[in-house]
């Protein structure tokens, strides 16, 4: 219960008086005290009232947290999948071509680099192929011609006028298989996302001596002998399959080799001597492609006998 204590201090009356000098009020304020009462531990709690809880709609999800992308990863890893099969099924069937290939061979000749270029061009069919490769160093042309036919070859070099005939084909030429057994040595691997460029008219693959596949052999093939490709093994490589997104056909193939024993590749099979104790020799070949499956022909020149 509270108590209200009020003081209360008389004011002064003026009264007339001849004798006394007339008395001034007091202006001083009167002080009034007021006690407010002050809830008791028995009655605070029905004088403090607690907030309202605040509803709560639980027609509004709750999240349950981000999601996991691994649907769009697995599904990303099917097209790469199936953008690999359709390009091995493409360049599987093909059989006819013509093709430019052009290159550069770089020899560390003590210290000093002394660069080969290399050119080749040929056209492809499923029974004829021919092809000139050639190769010029410090101004001394070389060049090998080849021929295929049904089991004939014939071959011309530099040195020789004539066509004869040969037991092998020369470098830089290219079979009605060769699409196909670069498809078997690098689309067959397992290649991650990072390893397959997309834009919306081609599609890269990448490939390098760290990646999934150990032989370049239709590749270097190009610049050597079956047999020398063995003997000549690079050390280190980097290939690049360009292929049209249209068709998945392959148009250009970009590849680097580093030979150790570029020295004695050079000489053995350029047939250039003098470059037999150099030491490493890198390799650049670009191969472009044209007229992919289209029925053309071939004039096979006619050996002397």
């Amino acid at each position: 219960m509270g108590i209200f204590l009020i003081l209360t201090i008389p004011g002064c009356f003026l009264i007339e008086s001849e004798e006394q000098e007339p008395i001034i009020p007091n202006q001083e304020p009167t002080f009034v005290a007021v006690i407010v009462p002050v809830a008791t531990a028995e009655n605070k709690q029905s004088t403090l009232q607690a907030p309202s809880p605040i509803p709560i709609s639980t027609s509004v999800p709750i999240p349950t947290g981000t999601p996991v992308t691994i649907r769009e990863i697995f599904k990303s890893e099917v097209e790469d999948k199936t953008l690999q099969k359709k390009t091995f099924e493409a360049v599987s069937k093909i059989n006819s071509f013509k093709y430019i290939l052009e290159g550069i061979a770089r020899v560390d000749a003590g210290g000093i680099q002394v660069g080969v270029p290399l050119s080749a061009s040929g056209a492809v069919t499923s029974s004829v192929s021919l092809s000139k490769f050639e190769a010029n160093l410090l101004g001394i042309g070389l060049y090998v011609e080849s021929a295929k036919t049904g089991d004939d070859i014939y071959t011309r070099e530099s040195s020789l006028e004539e066509w004869k005939d040969s037991r092998k084909l020369g470098i830089g030429h290219i079979s009605d298989d060769f699409l196909k057994a670069v498809g078997d040595s690098f689309l067959k691997s397992h290649l991650s996302g990072s390893d397959i460029l997309t834009t919306q008219e081609k599609t890269i693959f990448l490939f390098n001596d760290d990646g999934p596949v150990g032989s370049v052999t239709p590749l270097f093939e190009l610049i050597a002998t079956e047999e020398e490709a063995r003997r000549f093994s690079p050390e280190k490589w980097k290939v690049n399959l360009e292929v049209d997104s249209d068709n998945y056909e392959i148009s250009k193939i970009i590849s680097e080799f580093s030979l150790s024993n570029g020295g004695q590749f050079l000489s053995e099979v350029f047939g250039m001597e003098g470059l037999s104790g150099v030491g490493n020799t890198d390799v650049e070949l670009v191969i472009k492609f044209s007229q992919i499956g289209e029925d053309f022909s071939i004039v096979i020149p006619q050996p002397a006998h």
